[in-house]
């Protein structure tokens, strides 16, 4: 469950399907610092069913929470498995959800991280290593990537990646419109070598040079 504020923009994949799902989490923003995630499935809207609601619907009880100046609530799940429940018959009890509240003050790394600015992030594995640190997250059709967490303590957390960067390569090789299948591959190559450099920008930055 996560917990918002009205200034949050948050970008729901628009389909005739339902449930609705997060199709992007602006990068420094309050919602990725209250954890929510892209793919995230949004079940309810301030203790309102909206799984089986309609995409101008679940957009309306949004909306409608933030005219009124009240605090946003989301009841999410990941689509993974939210997909293996609903393979499986079995109903999300919302009494096991997490509630993840909007920090009163942002951290200082969100409020002064540069904007605009492209970044290169090296990673590499030490012998004792045996994963680099971060999880992926595919673009919409499955066409790019993002970063989707950084495990702490790990070899990622020290370097200037972020949640919700878009990598545009992968040790130079650029990837933005690549699928899911060839950033797979490229990810698989930088483990065998245990090394990786990302190119990447947060989320207003790929925006701005597009």
């Amino acid at each position: 469950m996560s917990d918002l504020t009205d200034e949050d923009i948050l970008n729901l994949e628009r389909s005739i399907q339902h449930p609705h799902f997060i199709e992007l989490v602006d990068s420094n923003s309050p919602a990725s610092a209250a954890s929510l995630k892209i793919r995230d499935v949004v079940l309810a809207v301030n203790n309102k069913d909206v799984s089986e609601s309609e995409y101008i619907e679940v957009t309306k009880a949004i909306k409608d929470v933030r005219d009124s100046n009240d605090r946003l609530e989301l009841l999410v799940i990941q689509k993974h498995f939210y997909d293996i429940l609903k393979e499986n018959g079995i109903s999300f009890n919302p009494r096991f959800a997490q509630v993840i509240d909007t920090p009163k003050q942002m951290p200082g790394d969100y409020m002064n991280f540069s904007k605009h600015t492209p970044r290169t992030c090296e990673i590499r594995l030490s012998t004792t290593d045996q994963t680099f640190g971060f999880d992926i997250v595919y673009g919409k059709y499955d066409i790019g990537a993002y970063i989707q967490e950084i495990a702490p303590d790990s070899p990622a957390s020290p370097t200037i990646l972020r949640k919700n960067d878009r990598v545009l390569e992968i040790n130079d090789k650029f990837i933005d419109n690549e699928p899911r299948k060839i950033i797979e591959k490229r990810l698989i190559e930088a483990k065998l070598k245990r090394f990786i450099k990302l190119y990447v920008g947060d989320t207003h930055t790929y925006i701005f040079f597009q």
